[in-house]
């Protein structure tokens, strides 16, 4: 049995490619049919990714959203959630409503205006040299977590990320990490592809070249090569 965690947007799917899409998810199907785990892992919330998951009929055994502040299972169980900080939302907010930047708060499954159930603040910005601004003035006054995706910025609790999400799911589930591998494209995949075993799409972020994975052109591809062995 393989157990892959595999990220989502970019690596599993394309906003602009259906063709790529379908091929991932052939197999994915493949793979769990097999009898092996798939897990997805991905920045976006439970609500957008279960979305995508149902209206392409995608399979799989676990989900980690929100980078990891939030895991479940196969039935769509929560089995863990890490909160951000409330003193560190408060400070947070009012940063960003000192610059006027736009932005909302996120309970893992929807916008929400309660600080005591916030796993994530989300600002809309897809400029990078504006991101890497706004990531540097977060990032020198907060304790927080904050990282750029494509058209966001999202700041979570510093304790949160995708490697040690994914330490968090082996621990209570009690896997085998001697059957983990991984795939990614980005930067906040970045820590579970330096810790485990596994692989990048071809077409990634640049943080990711220092690790010297093998590269694939599609999450295909990949399984295809893991089923062979």
């Amino acid at each position: 049995m393989i157990i892959l965690a595999s990220d989502f947007d970019d690596t599993i799917y394309y906003l602009e490619d259906p063709v790529k899409n379908q091929k991932n998810i052939e197999a994915i199907r493949k793979f769990v049919s097999a009898g092996n785990t798939f897990c997805i892992i991905t920045g976006r919330n439970y609500t957008s990714l279960k979305n995508a998951l149902n209206e392409n009929n995608i399979p799989y055994t676990y989900l980690i959203c929100e980078d990891g502040a939030k895991i479940f299972n196969s039935v769509d169980y929560c089995l863990d959630t890490i909160l951000l900080d409330k003193k560190d939302i408060e400070q947070i907010v009012s940063i960003i409503e000192e610059h006027n930047w736009e932005y909302y708060l996120d309970d893992g499954y929807n916008k929400t205006t309660n600080y005591n159930d916030c796993v994530k603040v989300v600002m809309k910005c897809s400029d990078k040299e504006e991101q890497k601004r706004i990531v540097d003035i977060i990032q020198e006054k907060v304790p927080v977590h904050v990282y750029a995706s494509r058209f966001h910025i999202n700041i979570i609790n510093k304790t949160v990320n995708k490697k040690k999400a994914l330490k968090r799911l082996f621990n209570l589930e009690k896997l085998n990490y001697d059957l983990l591998k991984v795939i990614g494209d980005n930067d906040n995949d970045y820590e579970m592809l330096q810790e485990f075993p596994g692989a990048v799409i071809k077409d990634h972020h640049e943080k990711l070249d220092s690790l010297n994975k093998p590269e694939y052109d599609t999450l295909s591809d990949y399984i295809e090569e893991l089923m062979k062995n």
